[in-house]
């Protein structure tokens, strides 16, 4: 057991002992830490949650097969105790003895940037995309840069500047990361406890020996909720690193995503036998917060308006909870029992998501709505799954988010279609049923009215997508 992290800092070795280092926490955001004692004001802080991309920095780190996988990610959103074994680039280390990187030649040559502040993230987003050897299409710049927000509206300069990195000849940079520390990380620092096991067996362990403590996987709920509301106390145990809560597998019947598998390697998996999941999750949030975001934490922050929850509903995925003692496999649909409530026991964790694979008669749709394609919280989102066989629709599955206290399935659509011709006809007489099954409340994000409508109105979508 050991109180410090070892990682690389733009090539160079860094070693933090959080007990000698008096102002320096492991549950203090990486944006903080450069900023602060780092002294590498390059990455910038704007919103300081995860909102921006100004202070989006690249992460190099192994995957569970032991490769190296590099993403885009929010500085101010995840821990500086995160970055154990693994390879941090900040704006400094971009270039090389003196040579701009094409991505900031380009940037500099079409005059990529106005005021400058958002400049640094957005070469990171595309320094990312470079290395993971994407082409620089306007789509894909789209998708690296959907994190980060140019205040000076100077998106078209900084668009005709990343498609001319293709001109630049690709050079292959290999990203030197940290021997494999397999050493659990214990840190009791002013009161506050910060706890990051090796593998599954020990964070059970610490699990029902702390219960109280608060689970953290990606930081991107978490961070935002510390940066409005200065804790004077901060116990957390980070999960970020446990490989038995990564993988993914299939067999003949299912394909079963560990609870730690990030929401973009999720979509990547799931996209393969539900290609309709791609769009929808790729509305989630940004590319930066869907490379650390898990599939658990936002099922266990039991949103009423989560975009994750939605999708397990429509498509009847089981939730695997396990604690020290036992493991039980319950529905998606028996996880939320109130506001912001679930059925988890205090020691329990979420372990996996079990997702039956479609047959040929299998349909999904799936929308989001919310007033922003990017970086925006629902308004409500509708999945459904439903088979069509000779005309006919059966095994209805439905989900809902943002018309109730809770994410929900509709029993009186599932029923009402059930059995019947798949015909426009058909979903227009399902239409009354949202005002009879939801009673949905105002908020900033959308009134009643507008939810009840556009429900309705998603069904219609539903049939002309589908047929």
């Amino acid at each position: 057991m050991k109180t410090s992290v070892k990682f690389i800092l733009n090539g160079t070795p860094v070693e933090i002992d959080f007990l000698l280092e008096k102002q320096l926490y492991p549950h203090m955001t990486v944006m903080d830490y450069l900023r602060g004692h780092a002294h590498l004001t390059g990455t910038k802080e704007g919103c300081g949650i995860g909102d921006c991309g100004a202070c989006t920095v690249c992460l190099a780190e192994r995957d569970v097969l032991g490769n190296t996988i590099i993403s885009s990610v929010n500085g101010c959103l995840i821990m500086l105790g995160m970055l154990e074994n693994k390879h941090l680039i900040t704006i400094e280390g971009v270039a090389k003895n003196g040579k701009l990187h094409p991505v900031q030649q380009s940037m500099v040559e079409k005059r990529g940037a106005q005021c400058g502040f958002c400049s640094p993230g957005m070469v990171m987003s595309a320094y990312a995309h470079y290395l993971n050897d994407k082409p620089f299409t306007r789509p894909s710049i789209e998708s690296s840069l959907s994190g980060n927000l140019c205040r000076c509206t100077g998106y078209e300069s900084i668009m005709q500047a990343l498609l001319e990195v293709e001109k630049y000849e690709r050079t292959e940079e290999i990203l030197e990361l940290p021997d494999n520390s397999k050493e659990e990380l214990f840190i009791e620092k002013d009161g506050c406890i910060y706890i990051k096991p090796i593998d599954l067996k020990s964070l059970l362990k610490y699990k029902r020996w702390y219960p109280q403590y608060t689970l953290v996987s990606g930081a991107s709920d978490l961070s935002v909720k510390y940066k409005s509301e200065h804790p004077e106390m901060v116990s957390l145990i980070d999960i970020s690193d446990i490989e038995e809560l990564k993988g993914v597998s299939i067999d003949k019947h299912s394909l079963t995503i560990g609870a730690n598998t990030s929401i973009e390697s999720a979509n990547e998996s799931l996209s393969v036998y539900y290609p309709q999941v791609s769009e929808y999750l790729s509305s989630f949030a940004s590319l930066q917060i869907r490379n650390k975001a898990s599939m658990a934490g936002s099922v266990a922050g039991a949103s009423p308006v989560g975009d994750i929850m939605p999708l397990l509903l429509a498509l009847r995925a089981k939730i695997v909870l396990t604690s020290d003692k036992s493991s039980r496999t319950i529905e998606s649909r028996d996880f939320n029992t109130s506001y912001r409530k679930h059925i988890m026991e205090d020691d329990e964790i979420i372990e996996k998501f079990i997702f039956r694979l479609p047959s040929d008669k299998q349909k999904l749709f799936c929308s989001k709505q919310s007033k922003r394609k990017d970086m925006d919280i629902s308004s409500m989102t509708f999945c459904i799954s439903l088979t069509i066989d000779n005309g006919i629709i059966g095994n209805v599955s439905t989900g809902f988010g943002g018309m109730a206290a809770v994410p929900c399935a509709s029993g009186k659509i599932e029923e009402f279609l059930t059995g019947r011709s798949f015909t426009e006809d058909t979903f227009i007489m399902a239409k009354p049923l949202v005002r009879q099954e939801f009673s949905t409340i105002s908020d900033i994000r959308g009134s009643a009215e507008y939810r009840l409508m556009v429900a309705e109105n998603l069904l219609i979508k539903c049939f002309n997508d589908l047929k």
